[in-house]
């Protein structure tokens, strides 16, 4: 698969972006690897590159007042990745986005994306719709779990993306769920001997 397969993909799908206007953008776009706790943006830098995911995981966390991380989302092959705010307004991030393994990715600039809003008004409309998407993905995320015991944020997340469980660290997993690493332990515990 080439590198712009999950760009042009992505686009199509979240954007009705015609092969003709991505056409537009191929020579823009720059593959990185990146390896495992390498970041993507940081806090309090300005995030310049929007970007896709050809391979591997990604996390977005911030660190609270005492120094604990807080995972807000994993990011899974074929999924956007950028620091939205940051990049559409070009003011520094408030989190920190990396590497959970070797990864892959395919990026775009900032400014180069700005030639392409200009240049052709399907582009144009690239930016409102993608602003859709990431705003129903963060819904989604906060307001999906939000009424749900520990057992359900823990079977949700199970039934929604299970290759997490055998990529990412449990204890990552605990903070992304709001969940105490040693009560998601025995959530895992109960339910293995319900099955059983």
């Amino acid at each position: 698969m080439d590198n712009l397969h999950v760009a042009r993909e992505f686009l199509g799908m979240c954007c009705n972006l015609s092969e003709e206007a991505f056409a537009l953008s191929t020579s823009m776009w720059q593959a990185k690897n990146l390896s495992k706790g390498e970041s993507f943006s940081k806090r309090g830098r300005i995030c310049r590159t929007s970007a896709f995911i050809i391979e591997g995981y990604f996390r977005t966390y911030k660190i609270d007042d005492n120094g604990e991380q807080r995972n807000a989302f994993f990011h899974s092959p074929g999924q956007p990745l950028v620091s939205f705010i940051s990049f559409v307004q070009q003011i520094p991030c408030d989190h920190y986005i990396e590497a959970i393994t070797d990864a892959r990715i395919i990026s775009i600039t900032y400014d180069e994306l700005q030639q392409l809003y200009n240049a052709s008004a399907e582009w144009g409309k690239v930016g409102r719709l993608f602003a859709e998407y990431v705003y129903k993905l963060v819904e989604e995320r906060f307001l999906g779990y939000y009424d749900l015991s520990p057992e359900e944020r823990y079977l949700k997340l199970m039934s929604e993306a299970p290759e997490m469980f055998n990529i990412v660290p449990l204890k990552e997993i605990s903070s992304f769920l709001g969940i105490e690493f040693q009560s998601l332990c025995r959530i895992r515990k109960r339910i293995s001997k319900r099955k059983s």
